[in-house]
Protein backbone atom coordinates (compact mmCIF):
# COMPACT_ATOMS: atom_id res chain seq x y z
CA UNK A 1 0.00 0.00 0.00
CA UNK A 2 2.85 2.54 0.71
CA UNK A 3 4.75 1.30 -1.96
CA UNK A 4 2.39 1.87 -4.59
CA UNK A 5 1.30 5.28 -2.91
CA UNK A 6 5.17 6.10 -3.64
CA UNK A 7 5.01 5.19 -7.24
CA UNK A 8 1.99 6.99 -7.64
CA UNK A 9 3.55 9.72 -5.84
CA UNK A 10 6.37 10.06 -8.37
CA UNK A 11 4.53 9.59 -11.38
CA UNK A 12 3.72 13.55 -10.54
CA UNK A 13 6.95 14.54 -10.40
CA UNK A 14 10.46 14.02 -10.97
CA UNK A 15 11.54 13.94 -7.05
CA UNK A 16 12.67 10.75 -5.40
CA UNK A 17 10.70 9.44 -2.21
CA UNK A 18 11.76 7.34 0.18
CA UNK A 19 10.43 5.75 3.56
CA UNK A 20 12.87 4.47 6.33
CA UNK A 21 12.20 2.91 9.26
CA UNK A 22 14.47 2.32 12.31
CA UNK A 23 14.14 1.06 15.67
CA UNK A 24 15.65 4.28 17.63
CA UNK A 25 16.86 7.66 16.60
CA UNK A 26 18.88 8.61 19.33
CA UNK A 27 19.14 11.99 20.68
CA UNK A 28 18.59 14.06 17.48
CA UNK A 29 15.96 12.23 15.24
CA UNK A 30 17.46 15.05 12.29
CA UNK A 31 20.87 13.59 12.51
CA UNK A 32 19.80 9.97 12.61
CA UNK A 33 17.66 11.48 8.81
CA UNK A 34 20.38 13.26 7.31
CA UNK A 35 22.79 10.13 8.14
CA UNK A 36 20.13 7.56 6.50
CA UNK A 37 19.61 10.03 3.77
CA UNK A 38 23.66 9.82 2.85
CA UNK A 39 23.59 5.93 3.39
CA UNK A 40 20.12 5.23 1.11
CA UNK A 41 22.09 7.42 -1.82
CA UNK A 42 19.41 10.23 -1.63
CA UNK A 43 22.45 13.14 -2.11
CA UNK A 44 23.21 11.74 -5.55
CA UNK A 45 19.80 12.28 -7.69
CA UNK A 46 20.55 14.44 -10.49
CA UNK A 47 17.81 17.28 -9.57
CA UNK A 48 19.07 16.94 -5.44
CA UNK A 49 15.00 16.54 -5.22
CA UNK A 50 14.81 13.54 -2.76
CA UNK A 51 12.82 13.20 -0.41
CA UNK A 52 12.69 11.48 3.09
CA UNK A 53 10.27 10.13 5.33
CA UNK A 54 12.02 8.52 8.47
CA UNK A 55 10.26 7.11 11.10
CA UNK A 56 12.05 6.09 14.60
CA UNK A 57 9.28 3.93 16.03
CA UNK A 58 10.49 3.10 19.65
CA UNK A 59 10.94 6.95 20.02
CA UNK A 60 7.95 7.62 18.58
CA UNK A 61 9.97 9.96 16.48
CA UNK A 62 9.88 11.55 12.88
CA UNK A 63 11.50 13.63 10.26
CA UNK A 64 10.79 14.60 6.64
CA UNK A 65 13.70 15.77 5.12
CA UNK A 66 14.22 17.33 1.72
CA UNK A 67 17.49 17.23 -0.22
CA UNK A 68 19.04 21.13 -1.48
CA UNK A 69 17.58 21.09 -4.57
CA UNK A 70 13.83 21.39 -3.10
CA UNK A 71 15.04 23.51 -0.18
CA UNK A 72 16.75 25.99 -2.48
CA UNK A 73 12.94 26.28 -4.14
CA UNK A 74 10.06 25.96 -1.72
CA UNK A 75 9.07 28.06 0.74
CA UNK A 76 10.34 27.67 4.09
CA UNK A 77 7.47 26.06 5.67
CA UNK A 78 6.92 23.61 3.17
CA UNK A 79 6.57 20.34 5.05
CA UNK A 80 4.37 21.50 7.93
CA UNK A 81 1.16 21.02 6.67
CA UNK A 82 2.58 17.45 5.62
CA UNK A 83 3.91 17.16 9.01
CA UNK A 84 0.67 18.16 10.71
CA UNK A 85 -1.88 15.76 8.87
CA UNK A 86 0.73 12.59 9.15
CA UNK A 87 0.80 13.21 13.50
CA UNK A 88 -2.72 13.85 13.51
CA UNK A 89 -2.71 10.28 12.16
CA UNK A 90 -0.31 8.73 14.02
CA UNK A 91 -1.84 10.11 17.56
CA UNK A 92 -4.79 8.02 16.47
CA UNK A 93 -2.61 5.18 15.98
CA UNK A 94 -3.44 5.53 11.83
CA UNK A 95 0.12 4.81 10.94
CA UNK A 96 -0.39 3.22 7.49
CA UNK A 97 -2.95 6.29 6.95
CA UNK A 98 -0.47 9.28 8.41
CA UNK A 99 2.33 7.58 6.04
CA UNK A 100 0.53 7.05 2.86
CA UNK A 101 -1.44 10.48 3.21
CA UNK A 102 1.65 12.11 3.77
CA UNK A 103 3.47 10.42 0.43
CA UNK A 104 0.26 11.62 -1.71
CA UNK A 105 0.42 15.20 0.07
CA UNK A 106 4.81 15.18 -1.00
CA UNK A 107 4.08 14.35 -4.64
CA UNK A 108 1.09 16.49 -4.98
CA UNK A 109 3.69 19.50 -3.58
CA UNK A 110 6.52 18.36 -5.15
CA UNK A 111 4.64 18.35 -8.56
CA UNK A 112 4.46 21.90 -8.58
CA UNK A 113 8.11 22.66 -8.69
CA UNK A 114 9.57 19.16 -9.81
CA UNK A 115 7.10 18.27 -12.51
CA UNK A 116 7.55 14.50 -13.97
CA UNK A 117 8.89 15.01 -17.99
CA UNK A 118 8.44 11.89 -19.93
CA UNK A 119 12.39 11.40 -19.84
CA UNK A 120 11.47 10.90 -15.94
CA UNK A 121 14.15 8.05 -14.76
CA UNK A 122 13.03 6.60 -11.13
CA UNK A 123 16.67 6.96 -9.77
CA UNK A 124 16.15 5.35 -6.70
CA UNK A 125 14.29 2.31 -5.25
CA UNK A 126 10.89 2.59 -4.28
CA UNK A 127 11.05 0.04 -1.61
CA UNK A 128 10.87 0.84 2.20
CA UNK A 129 14.22 0.88 3.88
CA UNK A 130 14.33 -0.37 7.59
CA UNK A 131 16.92 -0.80 10.16
CA UNK A 132 16.40 -3.23 12.91
CA UNK A 133 18.82 -3.65 15.68
CA UNK A 134 22.34 -4.39 13.20
CA UNK A 135 20.27 -5.38 10.62
CA UNK A 136 19.68 -3.27 7.02
CA UNK A 137 17.07 -4.65 4.39
CA UNK A 138 14.27 -3.04 2.08
CA UNK A 139 11.40 -4.58 1.36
Amino acid sequence: MIISEIRKAEALTSGEIKLRIEKKAGENPMKSARIAFSNLGMRKTKLRNGVLFFLAIEDRKFVILGDNGINKRVPKDFWNNTRDIMQEHFQKGEFVQGLTEGVRLAGEQLSKFFPCDKNDVNELSDSISFEIGEENYEK
